[in-house]
């Protein structure tokens, strides 16, 4: 008897997981990424901590539930810093998402090197993100992204 379950219970699988990926289409534009505001939360000889906000903008007319951002940052031209989200979410259709990440790095190994970054024309920095976007749907393909602008860089008082 169990036997004969088993093939009506594939079946039974295969429809759901072809149910859960057809909720979204095949293919995404991936969302667009910025970082909006960079804060160094605590600088030591060790390195830095650095609160980074980005903002996640949905290009697609379906909402994209997101499990998980990675990226780097690549600030002005020299060191790297590397993140992740901590929680997942949903970017609406059409819509946005602030997310905060705060990152530990040793991008900035000397004293000089920090006064030389803030004393840049209005604490901006130059900046390129690149990462992906983890979708919470099995069997897709994270969403890659890529953006240069500028950020503001916040001290500590």
């Amino acid at each position: 008897m169990a036997l004969r379950l088993l093939p009506i219970l594939g079946a039974t699988i295969c429809l759901g997981l072809v149910q859960a990926c057809s909720s979204l289409p095949r293919q995404l534009a991936p969302p667009q990424v910025e970082l909006v505001e960079l804060r160094l939360v605590q600088a030591s000889f060790d390195g830095q901590r650095f609160a980074v906000r980005l903002q996640i903008n949905n290009p697609n007319p379906v909402p994209i539930p997101v499990a998980l951002v990675e990226f780097d940052v690549r600030l002005a031209g020299e060191g790297l810093l590397d993140g992740r989200s901590a929680a997942s979410f949903t970017l609406p259709a059409g819509g946005s998402e602030v997310v905060d990440v705060e990152v530990f790095s040793n991008l900035i190994s000397s004293a000089t090197r920090l006064v030389g970054l803030m004393q840049r024309p209005a604490n901006t920095l130059e900046y390129e993100i690149q990462g992906d976007v983890t979708l919470n749907v099995r069997f897709r393909d994270p969403l890659s992204f890529y953006h240069r602008g500028q950020v503001p860089l916040i001290l500590p008082r």
